[in-house]
C-alpha cells in the first residue's frame, strides 16, 4: 500500500525551470484555466526534445526519464490524422477546407487534392451530422496546434481523389467518390473514424504527461462518438445498394477486410452486421455498432499500423494513399523513425 507521503512526492516537471510544479500551483492553474496546452503545454512539450540525451522527460508517477517517442512526436502524429479528417468533413459540408491560419507550422503546408461540397438537401439529418463532426475535427486541429505551439507540424499534402479511387478499385473494382452523395460520404467517413479510435488508443501508452493523456482520452471519446454515429446510420441502411447489386453491408465489410489486410496479421477490424449475443443463457438479436475484443474493449493500432492504412499499403513505406508525400513529424513509418528508443522530435 502506498502511503500519503509517497503521493506527495509525485509531481510534474517544468521544462522551463527543471523543478516540480507544486500541487497548489497546479490547482491554481487548473482553476483559472491556465493549466492548458496553450500556456504551460509548451514548457512541458519542450521536455520531449533531444536536449535530454535521446530520451524524453514527461510525467509518470515518479517523474522519471522514460525511453520511447516523446509527447510532441505522438501529438504531431495525431495532428496529421486530424488534418486529414478536418479537411474531409469541412470540404463535404462547406466546400472549403481549413483556413490558412490552421495549416502552417514546421515545414510548408501541403496542398489538398479533391473534395467538394456534398448535396445533403435530400438527407438533411446526415447533413447535420456532417456539420457537427466537421466542427469537432476543426476544433481538434486547433487544439493540437495550440498544445504543440511552435512544435506543430504543417498540414501534409493530402490527396482524396487518388486515394479514394484506389480504395474503390481494390474493394469494388470501380472508382469511388465519397463526395457524390450522402451515402457515399458516410462510407468515406467509415474509412477514417474506426482508424482514429484505434490510433488514439494505441498511442496513449506513449504519452507521459497526464494532462496530455487526459486530453487524448477526450479526443478518443469524440472519435468514438463519431464512429458509432457513422456505423449506426450505415447499419440502418446496410441493405441498400451502392454499386450495382453490392449492398452497403458488403462494401463496409470489404473496407474492414482491406484495413485488416493492410495493418498486419492480427484480425482487429470489424465491419457491420446483424448478429446474436448470449445473455443469461439466452441468445438475442443484436448489431455490431461497436467493434470490441472479447473483453468489450476497443482495439489498438500502433502508429505503424495506422500509417499502413492511410498509405494504402501493407509494406513498410514513408508515403502513399491519402498522404502522397507522407505524414509530417518523426512518426512517419519510414526508416528507423519508429524505433522503440526514438524520442527526437526534430
Amino acid at each position: 500500500m502506498t502511503d500519503e507521503t509517497d503521493h506527495a512526492t509525485k509531481h510534474i516537471i517544468s521544462a522551463r525551470t527543471g523543478r516540480p510544479i507544486s500541487s497548489s500551483r497546479r490547482r491554481f492553474l487548473a482553476n483559472t484555466g491556465m493549466f492548458s496546452a496553450g500556456l504551460v503545454g509548451s514548457s512541458l512539450l519542450a521536455a520531449c526534445s533531444d536536449d535530454h540525451d535521446g530520451v524524453a522527460i514527461g510525467q509518470d508517477d515518479d517523474a522519471v526519464v522514460i525511453d520511447g517517442p516523446g509527447d510532441q512526436a505522438v501529438l504531431n502524429f495525431a495532428l496529421n490524422l486530424e488534418y486529414l479528417e478536418a479537411e474531409f468533413y469541412l470540404r463535404a459540408v462547406t466546400g472549403m477546407g481549413l483556413g490558412d491560419d490552421s495549416i502552417d507550422g514546421n515545414g510548408s503546408p501541403g496542398d489538398v487534392v479533391g473534395g467538394r461540397q456534398v448535396d445533403f438537401s435530400g438527407e438533411p439529418l446526415i447533413g447535420r451530422y456532417a456539420a457537427e463532426i466537421a466542427a469537432d475535427e476543426r476544433d481538434h486541429v486547433q487544439f493540437l496546434r495550440g498544445a504543440l505551439g511552435g512544435g506543430a507540424v504543417a498540414r501534409p499534402r493530402i490527396n482524396f481523389t487518388d486515394a479514394f479511387n484506389a480504395a474503390g478499385m481494390a474493394a469494388l473494382g470501380i472508382e469511388f467518390d465519397p463526395f457524390a452523395n450522402p451515402l457515399n460520404f458516410l462510407i468515406g467517413a467509415f474509412i477514417f473514424e474506426d482508424v482514429g479510435v484505434s490510433a488514439y488508443k494505441g498511442g496513449a501508452q506513449f504519452i507521459r504527461n497526464r494532462d496530455f493523456l487526459t486530453a487524448a482520452a477526450g479526443l478518443l471519446g469524440v472519435e468514438a462518438y463519431h464512429a458509432g454515429l457513422v456505423r449506426t446510420v450505415l447499419t440502418a441502411r446496410m441493405d441498400e445498394t451502392v454499386a450495382g447489386d453490392v449492398t452497403v453491408e458488403d462494401v463496409i465489410n470489404m473496407i474492414s477486410g482491406a484495413r485488416d489486410s493492410l495493418d498486419g496479421d492480427d484480425d482487429i477490424d470489424q465491419g457491420i452486421s446483424t448478429t446474436t449475443v448470449s445473455l443469461n443463457g439466452n441468445d438475442y438479436d443484436a448489431t455490431n455498432i461497436v467493434p470490441t475484443d472479447g473483453n468489450g474493449l476497443a482495439f489498438s493500432r500502433t502508429p505503424q499500423q495506422v500509417h499502413n492504412i492511410v498509405y494504402l499499403t501493407p509494406e513498410e513505406a514513408g508515403m502513399g494513399g491519402f498522404f502522397p508525400n507522407g505524414t509530417n513529424g518523426t512518426l512517419t513509418r519510414s526508416g528507423d523513425q519508429l524505433g522503440d528508443g526514438d524520442s527526437s522530435d526534430d
